[in-house]
């Protein structure tokens, strides 16, 4: 049986205080732990988005003022998320839905990550963005 740490003393904070940060369960801090050796790290690998731009695909379509399948779709078709397409009003996305509700708010769209792979206390976060 693996010896137990105290989880504060090894990472600066309590377990349940990072959770609460977080907006998830303690449990799930404690499998970042065991899958990625760190509680500051939320997925596995950084997104094409975060590795291109310095955000993730939720934070560019926030930034933007649209809809995040509209973001993945200039990056698909124009190879960039900044395309203008003010000249085509067609491909503007729509930002509510037919409820008039914001994308962040919908319960379907739960797989846009906002939050980067790395926290700030990871060592592998890039401080430049």
């Amino acid at each position: 049986m693996a010896k137990r740490t105290d989880f504060k003393e090894k990472w600066g904070i309590s377990c349940k205080e990072l959770a609460e940060l977080e907006g998830v369960t303690c449990e799930a801090i404690r499998m970042r732990v065991r899958n990625f050796g760190t509680p500051f790290q939320r997925r596995g690998k950084p997104t094409k988005f975060e590795i291109k731009y310095g955000k993730t695909l939720g934070e560019l379509a926030l930034d933007l003022g649209i809809h995040p399948i509209t973001v993945a779709r200039r990056e698909y078709l124009y190879g960039d998320v900044y395309y203008s397409t003010f000249e085509k009003p067609e491909l503007q996305g729509k930002i509510l839905n037919e409820r008039g509700e914001h994308w962040t708010v919908n319960p379907k769209m739960t797989y846009v990550k906002i939050a980067p792979t790395y926290m700030e206390q990871h060592e592998k976060y890039d401080r430049s963005t």
